[in-house]
């Protein structure tokens, strides 16, 4: 199969007909069928069930749809790259980072960068560890920092870049900070509202409340929006529980709860990528960077 093939063939199963394929390759109808037909062949399955409504894609076609889009789009990235390469601009990357991490890592990386490589194209998403690392798997994304998984997929290679502290956040007029520090047990009778993590920190959160003797909180809104965890917090009610760097520099008016039994724990952040896929030198550099930014000295938080 050819990256040229598996574009005729995205071009056929989204267009549903050969008609209007064919017209959209410029090709007659009886040359696509036959390109198709070579690639069922090849494949020993049927791609499309043909009839007088067009194409019906079978569940082998939608199944080749699903990989095709990614070699094809996997072939875009790479005459790209290639393309930048040979115009001396520096080279384009894609990754992701988590909250805590954007705000910690990622300023004094890009700021070197910048001055480094000033021709370096930058692609940055933000989002939950587990949404990012379902992006490398998806290669949509070159690699990701985040919360290290606590079970990753074989096919990830994790690189620990340091750790980080998550603290349980409230507004800095929380009736829970006149106890110093406050009783585990008393943090449940307050409304919680959580990022959607789902892998480690959960579990951490849990097991802590867990081995005091208590029913872990279930938060009663999880949002992957840091504006409304922000507005929730502002309300001197709700209690959260966030990386202290987040909370330090984007939180204004947000403190970290001293608990008793302790809530401080100490995530680990990691580089995650697909461990077969050989990182292209901008990327490498990208990776250089934030390594460097994880040996900057750690929050230092008074009182926990």
């Amino acid at each position: 199969m050819s990256p040229d093939e598996l574009r005729t063939f995205l071009i056929a199963y989204e267009a549903g007909s050969l008609q209007k394929a064919a017209g959209q390759l410029n090709l007659t109808q009886p040359t696509l069928t036959r390109r198709i037909q070579r690639l069922e062949d090849v494949l020993g399955v049927s791609l499309f069930l043909r009839g007088p409504a067009g194409l019906t894609p079978t569940d082998y076609g939608h199944a080749l749809a699903r990989r095709a889009r990614l070699i094809v789009e996997e072939m875009e990235l790479a005459r790209r790259e290639m393309g930048r390469i040979r115009a001396a601009i520096g080279g384009s990357v894609a990754f992701g980072v988590s909250p805590g991490v954007a705000v910690g890592l990622l300023p004094p990386a890009l700021e070197r960068l910048a001055t480094a490589l000033p021709d370096l194209h930058l692609t940055i998403v933000e989002g939950v560890s587990e949404s990012l690392i379902d992006q490398v798997l998806e290669r949509r994304i070159d690699f990701a920092v985040c919360t290290a998984p606590l079970n990753p997929a074989g096919d990830l290679a994790v690189e620990e870049l340091g750790s980080d502290p998550i603290v349980v956040a409230v507004a800095e007029n929380h009736s829970l900070l006149a106890q110093q520090p406050a009783p585990l047990a008393a943090t449940l009778e307050y409304p919680w509202v959580t990022p959607t993590f789902r892998g480690a920190v959960r579990h951490w959160v849990e097991t802590r409340f867990l081995e005091a003797g208590l029913t872990p909180p279930v938060a009663r809104i999880e949002t992957s929006s840091m504006l409304l965890l922000k507005r929730l917090l502002a309300d001197g009610r709700h209690l959260s529980y966030l990386p202290a760097k987040l909370v330090e520099m984007e939180f204004p008016g947000v403190v970290a709860l001293p608990c008793a039994p302790s809530m401080l724990l100490r995530r680990r952040i990691a580089l995650i990528r697909l461990d077969r896929r050989e990182l292209a030198p901008a990327a490498r550099r990208v990776v250089a960077e934030l390594q460097a930014s994880a040996t900057a000295p750690a929050v230092r938080l008074s009182g926990l």
